[in-house]
């Protein structure tokens, strides 16, 4: 009669000397504040958030060239213009606070 891979892993939880914590490499000390930025340096992380950074930036050229200046009503495009920056930045500043904390 063959055993089934779940009582194979009953068998290996019976037999855990290999988890001995004196077996265990000790964890690396933390040489690092609580208050330090945290960042990885990935590169597909980092050239995302700097194509969302440049999209962003491409919005803001685009509303304000393109749809703010060229519109006849000029209360329409300080109204507009406060809104979208105010947002623009609202989402630039949490972007970029995700990116530099400790998940």
């Amino acid at each position: 009669m063959k055993s089934s891979p779940a009582n194979r892993s009953r068998d290996i939880e019976r037999q855990a000397g290999y988890l001995c914590p004196e077996h265990c490499a000790p964890p690396p000390p933390r040489t690092h504040s609580a208050d330090d930025m945290w960042f990885i340096r990935d590169g597909c992380g980092i050239v995302c958030g700097v194509i969302t950074w440049l999209l962003v930036f491409y919005a803001e050229f685009v509303v304000l060239f393109v749809m703010l200046l060229p519109a006849k009503n000029v209360v329409y495009s300080l109204i507009n213009g406060a809104v979208f920056n105010g947002l623009a930045f609202l989402a630039l500043s949490s972007h970029f606070r995700a990116m530099c904390t400790d998940p």
